[in-house]
């Protein structure tokens, strides 16, 4: 027996590159942050960039970080469009019953349970509220910007919307945070917390679009400044994607002529405005329904603008990328050139009819595709496979199309844990 005078030896401590092999090959997300709140040197060691690009590596895609989706364009014209609910992803890190806002941003409790996310970048997600005790008007819009990694909340000032015609309806919303503006030379400030939101829509006249802008840090928004002007464009058709999607500080929205549809490109530091059209679907191939409506997004390593096209016929995604001339990455000049053919597998013994896209996953590589007016699919933009998901998104029953909800799981540890430098 040991003496129990005797002096218990310390534990020995394992050498941190050990430590390090450990914790990279904790499976989940939730079980990897608990570890780092074990003690003080965990935290480092997940905290550190090379361990949390070596967890996630730059520039590929991780479908861990796909959290959901929020219904976001009502599918049913007899009756009214409910408050969209948050939808929980297969294998999502939220676990089931959880709120999605009330998780990631503690502040947003009580406040924004009628919330409806309106774009999103980076970790930054603009949404529109209606304050308590405020009855809903179509004169003035309640704007908020949550950012998912740091847990804080911007309400911005009332919006109101009398220089728009039609605001509910035709406005586009575009939202960026300090890399974004950092990369473009606009003066960012200091702090992570900066971020900008811009909005774009027809003037009372209806015969352009107007730009208005908000800076975290300003009293109010701007006034309105002329951005784009349809009709020399020749284009009469709305913006079909509204929520904008971000490249290299460049706002891309989704616009339609009623043949083609462009995207319209909006330089945030210069103001200098762009159109380039898609090279598909031709407005032959839209007219016998062989293609769904194209969809902007940004590819996983944040630098590429694409546009993707589901072929109904086959089941195939189509995805072009554009490419910038002589290194400008502006959006101001260069070309589409066809980037790959994803042929999607179905699950067996199952007929898919009528598919379309509700939503592209950039980060995840996914897509959420509803065929047979109610199955809901979410496919594998790597692999092709698809997967049917109706029974777990039975929330999504009625929305024609759905906003996903991402997250850099990178990002969200630097600023959770207090790492040494913002990825």
């Amino acid at each position: 027996m040991r003496d129990p005078k005797a002096t218990a030896a310390p534990p020995a401590t394992l050498p941190e590159d050990v430590v390090l092999e450990i914790l990279a090959r904790v499976p989940g997300v939730a079980d990897l942050f608990r570890c780092a709140a074990a003690c003080k040197r965990w935290r480092a060691l997940v905290a550190d960039r090379p361990f949390l690009r070596r967890r996630w590596p730059e520039g590929a895609r991780h479908p861990s970080s796909l959290l959901g989706f929020f219904g976001q364009e009502w599918y049913r014209e007899d009756a009214p469009a409910p408050q969209p609910d948050f939808v929980r992803a297969p294998r999502s890190v939220l676990g089931p019953g959880r709120p999605f806002l009330r998780s990631f941003v503690p502040g947003a409790a009580g406040l924004f349970d009628r919330a409806v996310p309106l774009a999103s970048s980076r970790g930054l997600l603009l949404v529109r509220y209606v304050p308590r005790g405020v009855a809903p008007s179509p004169s003035v819009d309640h704007l908020a910007v949550c950012n998912l990694l740091s847990g804080a909340c911007d309400v911005l000032p009332p919006l109101h919307c009398g220089w728009f015609y039609n605001y509910s309806d035709t406005s586009g919303y575009a939202v960026l945070t300090g890399a974004d503006c950092c990369s473009t030379g606009h003066p960012p400030s200091p702090s992570s917390a900066f971020f900008k939101v811009l909005i774009i829509g027809l003037n009372q006249d209806g015969m352009r679009y107007d730009l208005r802008t908000f800076s975290s840090g300003e009293q109010s928004w701007s006034l309105p400044t002329k951005c784009f002007n349809p009709i020399e464009h020749n284009i009469f058709g709305p913006i079909m994607q509204r929520g904008a999607v971000v490249r290299g500080g460049t706002a891309h929205w989704l616009l339609w002529d009623l043949v083609n549809f462009h995207a319209l490109c909006v330089h945030v530091a210069t103001g200098d405005v762009s159109l380039h059209m898609l090279p598909a679907p031709r407005p032959q191939d839209l007219v016998r329904c062989q293609y769904d409506k194209p969809r902007l997004c940004v590819a996983a390593d944040g630098t590429t603008l694409s546009s993707l096209c589901l072929f109904r016929d086959d089941l195939t995604v189509e995805i072009w990328a554009w490419r910038d001339d002589d290194g400008d990455d502006d959006g101001g000049r260069g070309h589409w050139r066809r980037d790959r053919l994803v042929e999607l597998r179905r699950p067996k013994q199952k007929q898919i009819e009528g598919p379309f896209c509700m939503c592209v996953g950039e980060r995840s590589g996914t897509m959420l595709v509803r065929a047979d007016g109610r199955c809901i699919y979410m496919a594998d933009l790597e692999t092709g496979i698809l997967e049917e998901v109706t029974d777990q998104f039975c929330g999504l029953g009625g929305w024609k199309t759905a906003f996903p909800v991402e997250i850099d799981w990178p990002a969200f540890f630097v600023h959770r844990l207090g790492g040494k430098s913002v990825l």
